[in-house]
């Protein structure tokens, strides 16, 4: 899939999602009940988090996928240190879970945004109305909802991936890139 190939004439002016499958699944363990240690656990033991979950948990992962939505789809260089980053480390699971009881979900919140020529972007735990369709997304589904000059809101979502999923991502990546279309 080729966000370029399918809509050209399109000016992108911005976008937010879920874009960290780890964070997603622990969020959605603590929403459930389970504390973040548990919700880490179910997260490795599934294969999604790795034994050292840092990058993902502190953000770093998210971050690393703003920075290259932004060169690649909106041709702007960005440095990861601009990216404002906070992970959900510092979220209990009693603020998850008050949160979704109360009807806004804590979701780990990934987004860019363009004014002129330059653009903002950060990632860090938000919490979410259930009007929103990143309130929706559970486990290890991703979804990026981006904002253009056309259409007003656009979603892409992926619903649970599996190694398959990753594994075509990457060889997409490398065809574009030895193709010279990167």
């Amino acid at each position: 899939f080729s966000l370029f190939d399918t809509l050209p004439v399109l000016h992108l002016r911005g976008f937010r999602g879920i874009l960290n499958s780890t964070t997603n699944v622990i969020l959605t363990g603590m929403e459930q009940g389970l504390s973040f240690e548990q919700s880490l656990k179910h997260a490795q033991e599934i294969g999604i988090a790795e034994t050292d979950p840092t990058h993902d948990v502190e953000g770093w992962d998210a971050t690393v996928k703003v920075a290259a939505l932004v060169i690649v789809l909106m041709g702007v260089p960005i440095k990861l240190s601009a990216i404002e980053r906070k992970g959900i480390s510092g979220l209990s699971a009693e603020e998850v879970r008050t949160a979704r009881a109360e009807g806004n979900p804590y979701k780990l919140v990934c987004r860019a945004q363009r004014e002129g020529a330059v653009v903002t972007a950060s990632v860090r735990p938000e919490k979410v109305t259930l009007t929103d369709p990143l309130a929706w997304i559970s486990g290890t589904s991703s979804i990026v909802h981006f904002e253009t000059d056309i259409l007003p809101g656009l979603a892409i979502t992926e619903m649970n991936p599996g190694v398959e999923t990753t594994a075509y991502g990457m060889l997409a990546d490398f065809i574009r890139a030895a193709s010279g279309d990167a």
